[in-house]
């Protein structure tokens, strides 16, 4: 046994010796005798003697060895996994440390690991368990049914129950369903609005395919319904009493294996009369028990609260509904009464129990708190604290004062998803209604306060603006998306046509680089109307341009085939101003370029550069690159370089942060096409560093191919593989179809390498 290992470790050499001359000699175009003879002089002896250790006699010095696999490596041009096997093969002391020496790994540093969810932040600082309802819940999502559907009274915790047990999916139990991601769509915050698309939309934002919403509806359909079958997702869509889409509630019923729905509601849809059922009611004595000792201790009024004895008359008042349980300790702390008083009172209340609670809660509130609560229901979902006090006209003290009445009441939910972040408020669908009605018996209050909401939105878009040099600044607009769209349908709707161009131009790079490629695309929708009831041509050339360049981006060609002739039409014969003149002939290039009209892209792409004081450091750093890009096409490569290099020096001096990711990456791939493979390597290093540390998904796959063809001029088809499939699939997140088709094709390209190299693997 231990004889025919040493045989075969010895063949194994003289073969991948064998292999290493002939690489030689193929990269420096000598005759393998000659190279023989050179390795045979640099390790002292004849080249009839390297013949003799490639058919398996092992040199009888690990100085030898050594300076074999130098040449291997600075002259053949082999790779890491090579010199393993080589090394391992000539029984080489300390191989692992001249294989660092010699051939350090490639630092392809992955994305950050990240959880496949989008559940919201609790509002509750303790989970009461309902143990039977949360069992019931987990026992039918393993149950064959595609989804289960869990009714109740508003204020009953379906959503509390919901998010828990979907979050308990997710770790690794043993007495739950496991989960590999938790997808979260909510009715609440703009009822009524939620359809498939919505749902398709965050199911491929969420697990990480953005590029799949930019798709036509059917074929959207059809790749999320194949993510829903790969892996295990539980689609969580809450509120579902105020969706009226018939085709989504099909969807939903039909949803594909291993996936699940979980559907909560206050209604019990016949259509899901196929579902599991889960029926929610009150809290039994011990749960309330719970939530009500937690909450009185919140609130500082434990003393208030007596003993358990008197819990029973609260439960019947109530029904165990959590809402009111909450709701009753805040007038508890702010009615100076006793809790039986307030018992009888709601006993005694004719008609439904919240109306009743809402109008007591209403009449302990100041002029203040009564404004926030209202303004609170222009915001779709949460509002920061900032928003609420300039939109109700509440700073300072009176603010702090009249959050903390609301929330202790139980009319203002808090989320804080830790320490370092500031808290959001939002409302309870009960209490939107409410606050909803009191609204409309106030509408000069409505009117000027929605000025103010606008207000702050646009002057907060402002700080960030096109932010190219300082991609921080977008953190500010972070979680606000659905309220900035909000705000500019609003706008529109109001008629303030300008004010609609100006804040989607703020918002424009925002919506980009964070991936809410279809709210972008309505967004400029909106934009391109306005400048047209404005007529305004110089704006609508203006929106259609950066129009026209997101559906090239998302490979639309054919559908921009007319939009594409309007805006031409538009611009002929107009005097554009500087702005819109770069972004017009920008879209005309890109277009051309998309088109595979390379000569006519260079020509416009060379008209912008030509006129750089027309241009701001990003503008001219992006259209030298795409300038240099059609050069290499065109077979012009040292004039691509240049080009490429002047970029990335003005990307340098002006913070452009994307510009230094893509010049370096365009650079490291004319540079492995010349077999400057260690500059390329540094190149690549830093741009990914940079793409992975701001989440700059749309080039981390353009990366990862340039790091596969490194690999592969290095030997190591393994690895070569592994960085196309990581590009592959990114590529296949962002929805890039042509950079996709050639991950592919690479991949297949390198089938027959991967199954010689394992071939070929030491016994």
């Amino acid at each position: 046994m231990a004889k025919g290992t040493v045989a075969n470790r010895n063949e194994t050499f003289g073969r991948l010796l064998s292999g290493m001359v002939n690489s030689i000699a193929s990269y420096e175009g000598k005759s393998t005798a000659t190279v023989e003879d050179e390795l045979g002089a640099a390790i002292h002896v004849v080249g009839k003697t390297i013949q003799r250790y490639k058919a398996g006699y092992l040199p009888p010095t690990d100085e030898a060895v050594r300076l074999l696999a130098e040449a291997a490596v600075r002259r053949g041009f082999l790779g890491r996994e090579w010199l393993q096997r080589f090394l391992h093969a000539a029984r080489y002391p300390f191989a692992d440390k001249l294989l660092n020496e010699l051939c350090p790994a490639l630092q392809v540093r992955p994305r950050p690991p990240r959880v496949y969810e989008n559940l919201p932040a609790p509002t509750y600082s303790q989970f009461v368990m309902r143990e039977q309802a949360f069992t019931e819940m987990l026992d039918g999502l393993q149950q064959r049914s595609a989804a289960v559907l869990v009714i109740g009274l508003g204020g009953n915790g379906k959503t509390s129950l919901a998010r828990e047990v979907a979050a308990y999916c997710l770790r690794d139990n043993a007495d739950a369903p496991r989960f590999d991601a938790v997808v979260w769509v909510s009715d609440k915050d703009r009822p009524g609005t939620t359809n498939l698309s919505v749902v398709l939309d965050e199911l491929a934002r969420t697990l990480d395919y953005p590029g799949f919403t930019q798709f036509a509806h059917d074929e959207k359909q059809r790749e999320v319904e194949q993510l829903l079958r790969r892996q295990r997702v539980l689609l969580v869509v809450d509120n579902f009493e105020t969706i009226t889409d018939g085709v989504l509630l099909t969807w939903l019923l039909r949803l594909p294996e291993p996936s699940k729905a979980l559907i909560t509601s206050r209604e019990k849809h016949r259509a899901l009369w196929g579902s599991w059922l889960v029926e929610l009611r009150g809290m039994s004595e011990s749960e309330a028990w719970a939530l009500i000792t937690e909450r009185a201790r919140v609130l500082k009024i434990d003393r208030l609260v007596g003993e358990r004895t008197q819990l029973e008359p609260l439960l019947a008042a109530t029904g165990g509904n959590p809402k009111a349980l909450t709701m009753t300790l805040g007038l508890l702390k702010y009615e100076y009464r006793s809790l039986q008083d307030i018992v009888d009172d709601l006993y005694a209340a004719r008609g439904d129990l919240f109306d009743d609670l809402f109008v007591r809660a209403w009449a302990l509130l100041d002029e203040a708190a009564r404004r926030i609560l209202l303004v609170a229901t222009f915001f779709p979902t949460s509002a920061s604290g900032d928003a609420l006090r300039s939109t109700a006209d509440v700073q300072g003290f009176a603010f702090d004062r009249a959050v903390e009445r609301l929330a202790d009441m139980a009319l203002l939910d808090v989320q804080q998803t830790d320490l370092n972040r500031s808290p959001r408020y939002l409302l309870h669908p009960l209490v939107r209604a409410f606050a909803g009605v009191r609204l409309t018996e106030q509408p000069g209050f409505e009117d000027g306060a929605r000025e103010r909401w606008a207000t702050w939105y646009l002057n907060q878009s402002a700080k960030v603006g096109h932010c190219w040099d300082d991609l921080k600044k977008l953190t500010l607009l972070d979680g606000e998306e659905k309220n900035l769209f909000a705000v500019a349908r609003w706008l529109f709707e109001k008629r303030y046509y300008s004010k609609v161009i100006s804040l989607v131009k703020n918002i424009g790079y925002f919506y980009h680089v964070r991936g809410y490629w279809p709210m972008l695309i309505e967004l400029n929708t909106l934009r391109v109307e306005s400048a047209r009831q404005l007529q305004d041509i110089l704006a609508e050339i203006h929106a259609l341009s950066d129009r026209v360049q997101m559906q090239i981006m998302s490979m639309k060609i054919d559908e921009i085939e007319t939009e594409f002739i309007q805006l031409n039409t538009i611009a002929d014969g107009v005097d554009l101003a500087q702005e819109v003149w770069v972004d017009y002939h920008h879209a005309v290039a890109s277009y051309k370029m998309a088109n595979g009209d390379l000569l006519g892209a260079f020509e416009e792409f060379q008209k912008i550069v030509a006129y750089p004081d027309k241009l701001t450091p990003r503008e001219f750093a992006n259209n030298l690159q795409r300038l240099g890009q059609c050069l290499y096409h065109l077979g012009q490569v040292e004039q691509a370089l240049q080009m490429l290099y002047n970029s990335l020096i003005i990307a340098r001096k002006h913070n452009y942060t994307r510009g230094i990711i893509v010049a370096q990456y365009k650079i490291a791939s004319i540079e492995i096409d010349h077999d400057d493979l260690l500059s390329a390597n540094e190149r690549l290093s830093e741009s990914i560093d940079l793409a992975v540390k701001y989440d700059d998904a749309r080039y981390i796959p353009e990366i990862h191919l340039e790091y596969s063809r490194i690999y592969r001029l290095k030997g190591n088809i393994l690895a070569a593989c592994d960085a196309l499939k990581r590009a592959r699939d990114l590529f296949e997140r962002m929805g890039m179809r042509r950079e996709l088709a050639e991950a592919r094709q690479a991949l297949a390209d390198l089938d027959t390498g991967v199954a010689s190299s394992s071939d070929a693997a030491p016994a």
